[in-house]
């Protein structure tokens, strides 16, 4: 049987109804949250992956979160799918004049320009006096996240280097002052607030690196997280061919395991 989004509405308020399911039932915008950052989580790493298959399957999975949360909201007298589409409808169109109007512009970057004009006028700058640039950053995103978005917005407000050098050598800079204050650690002063306050500078500073230089942060972590998952699984397949535990190897035996981890994954 072949269905339709529409079908995808009815089966959630079907879920939700009074002979619906008593779990769905229960749940609220709050008790849903942590299910839309997790498929939003997997069809990341399905889509790093490159895995077509586990892709549309787990953008099902965030699809049917956000209609989720519109049975919840029109149940509640807020808002259905219906106000959902036809606002995020508007908007593209709206903010595309190039496309649907006769606006013009010569490239991406123009795309983008376009796009923050038309935001601020929809946002009414009269009503916007007083405020920061920073409000619209949300408290909720992941860190590295939101170390990028207020970095993105101070830049629209030009609170930024112009090119990348002296983000780099403002990154090198904080590792100085990390390691100053891991070197006057000691085993009555560990100095821990200090060496954290000056690591989060660093890695807010890697995040800037990374903003500057075209590319997520956050992803840019997660590439290294798997990168170090699949290899280090090749060493523990090193250890056991070999009839032994890892930590029967040594550290030195792991280094050069670990080598050629490395090399089979290049090769890979």
């Amino acid at each position: 049987m072949k269905y339709s989004f529409e079908d995808l509405v009815k089966i959630m308020a079907t879920l939700r109804s009074p002979e619906g399911c008593p779990w769905d039932k229960q749940q609220t915008h709050q008790s849903l949250l942590p299910y839309l950052v997790e498929e939003s989580h997997e069809y990341i790493d399905a889509a790093q992956a490159n895995d077509k298959a586990h892709m549309a399957e787990e953008l099902g999975d965030v699809l049917f979160q956000v209609v989720f949360h519109s049975q919840v909201a029109k149940e509640n007298g807020d808002f259905s799918i219906d106000d959902v589409v036809q606002g995020i409808c508007e908007k593209m169109i709206r903010r595309h004049p190039h496309v649907f109007g006769d606006a013009k512009v010569d490239d991406s970057n123009g795309v983008v320009r376009q796009w923050e004009r038309i935001k601020a006028q929809e946002k009414n700058n009269l009503k916007m006096q007083g405020k920061s640039a920073m409000d619209k950053v949300s408290k909720s995103l992941p860190t590295l996240a939101r170390a990028q978005e207020l970095q993105r917005r101070a830049a629209k407000v030009s609170f930024d280097w112009t090119e990348a050098e002296p983000v780099f050598d403002k990154a090198v800079e904080e590792f100085s002052e990390f390691r100053a204050e891991m070197q006057a650690a000691s085993p009555e002063n560990r100095n821990v607030e200090r060496m954290e306050d000056e690591f989060g500078d660093i890695m807010f500073s890697l995040v800037n690196v990374a903003r500057h230089c075209g590319f997520n942060a956050a992803l840019a972590l997660e590439r290294a997280n798997s990168k170090f998952e699949r290899r280090f699984r090749v060493v523990e397949q090193m250890a056991r061919d070999q009839g032994k535990e890892m930590k029967d190897v040594g550290l030195e035996g792991l280094q050069e395991m670990w080598k050629q981890a490395k090399k089979t994954s290049l090769r890979a």
